[in-house]
């Protein structure tokens, strides 16, 4: 089914593993299988690629990764070559724009700066997204902290009473540089529009000389989604409805039945 298949990329949270939960032994040794078949095996996350190169460690996985897409495209590491990279970052007056356009609608901001993850309120959800990923965890109020320099992107946190009336809201960005997506019910990321896992996914391909059409992508949500699009894209089968319709492939089992590994040794393995 898929003979021409050279490259793997998964999302983690939602389609390896549930958020905040490891991915399962028999997913681990799935990916083992992969790359010891020969695949190139990629993670690709919205978290900042640095928060992502030591995951195989932390779930114990056989061996590193063969490269880590992160910041949802913004972030490609080589782990072959040893090359990072970056695309599309924000400009830091776009974001001033981001934080004025979100204000009315009293959301905590949330940002990845090097070695720190910053908010503009305590919670417990702020707190627990800097110790995950092992970051010094810093709470300010001065809101020009955000936007002192470029970045890959800008998070807000919110109260889901506001979700209709934002997502009708960003309907308005159609010609601005940056869009906003949910990465979590609760969690808008803003980023650039040409900014996307698809876009690094391609860069990957390119420096691999593979074609995309030898790619197979699994996500679950929006952020999923134009990597799904461009590649042969499979969505979970509890992923979100948009995604789904845009696959090519949805599993048989979601993610917390191993939907990701059990369709890999039906189709692929």
């Amino acid at each position: 089914m898929f003979d021409n298949i050279k490259v793997i990329a998964a999302d983690i949270d939602g389609t390896l593993a549930k958020t905040a939960v490891n991915p399962s032994a028999y997913t681990l040794d799935t990916i083992r299988d992969l790359q010891d078949a020969g695949y190139l095996f990629g993670l690709a996350s919205g978290r900042p690629a640095d928060d992502v190169v030591n995951k195989y460690k932390v779930w114990g996985a056989a061996r590193q990764f063969d490269f880590i897409i992160g910041w949802n495209g913004c972030e490609l590491i080589d782990l072959h070559e040893n090359k990072k990279y970056q695309y599309n970052k924000l400009k830091k007056e776009w974001i001033k724009e981001i934080i004025d356009f979100m204000a009315e609608f009293n959301a905590n901001i949330h940002m990845y700066l090097p070695g720190v993850y910053i908010a503009s309120s305590d919670t417990d959800k702020a707190w627990y997204s800097a110790y995950k990923n092992s970051r010094k965890y810093i709470v300010s109020d001065d809101i020009s902290i955000f936007y002192k320099e470029d970045n890959c992107g800008i998070m807000f946190r919110y109260d889901l009473k506001y979700d209709e009336a934002i997502h009708e809201k960003l309907k308005t960005l159609k010609d601005k540089p940056y869009i906003g997506f949910n990465t979590q019910k609760d969690l808008l990321e803003f980023s650039h529009k040409d900014s996307n896992k698809g876009y690094a996914l391609k860069q990957y391909c390119a420096l691999q000389g593979i074609s995309i059409e030898d790619v197979l992508s699994f996500g679950d949500t929006d952020n999923d989604n134009e990597m799904l699009r461009i590649s042969n894209g499979v969505c979970l089968k509890d992923g979100n409805e948009n995604t789904k319709k845009l696959a090519k492939y949805v599993t048989e089992e979601g993610c917390e039945d191993d939907g990701f590994a059990k369709f890999i040794h039906r189709y692929v393995l």
